[in-house]
């Protein structure tokens, strides 16, 4: 059983190796690592169900928006990625943290930069309180984005989207759920 584990581990490592060492060549084929951050807008309404429906007037909040990503690029014109974007804005005195955990995938309009290129994904949303001492549960549920932007110099881009994501809990029988929109404008960093 150690022989087959040890040989497992050495495959993974050469895989990795050799992914690794054509990463990074300037070139958007291969392997992608991405950051952005910049301004939004999250807009929500709250609802709970008791056996009937109690919805509270519309929120709409100023954010801060950030935007990971890692992936792989099959070709200079198309990244598929695993990206988390979460809207970072204050509710009372706590801070939420309103994230879209999604598959993406985006598509440059030339193989190499300046290019315009839009982007779309799909995954579960998120609700939560992170910075407390004893936050309350996350929330969960399905959500999506749809965007592009331009990417103006190797590397840099600026990026825009349009996010929906409707998290929700049931507890005690009672279940109370958001509709979320999000609108964000990033400045993105990508590694390729």
């Amino acid at each position: 059983m150690k022989k087959i584990v040890f040989t497992i581990l050495i495959v993974l490592i050469l895989l990795f190796l050799t992914v690794t060492a054509n990463a990074f060549d300037g070139r958007r084929k291969g392997f992608i690592l991405g950051f952005g951050m910049g301004p939004g807008l999250t807009s929500f309404t709250q609802k709970t169900y008791f056996g009937y429906y109690i919805k509270k007037d519309r929120e709409n909040k100023g954010a801060i928006m950030t935007d990971f990503k890692i992936g792989y690029a099959p070709t200079d014109f198309w990244e598929i990625y695993y990206t988390s974007k979460v809207s970072w804005f204050g509710r009372g005195n706590v801070t939420i943290g309103n994230g879209l955990e999604a598959l993406g995938a985006s598509y440059y309009f030339k193989p190499a930069a300046p290019s315009p290129f839009i982007a779309a994904g799909f995954g579960y949303s998120t609700w939560t309180q992170p910075f407390e001492s004893h936050p309350p549960d996350t929330w969960f549920g399905f959500g999506l984005f749809a965007g592009g932007g331009y990417e103006f110099s190797r590397h840099w881009s600026v990026e825009g989207y349009l996010s929906w994501a409707q998290p929700m809990i049931k507890k005690s029988g009672i279940e109370t759920s958001f509709n979320v929109w999000s609108l964000k404008c990033t400045i993105n960093v990508l590694g390729y």
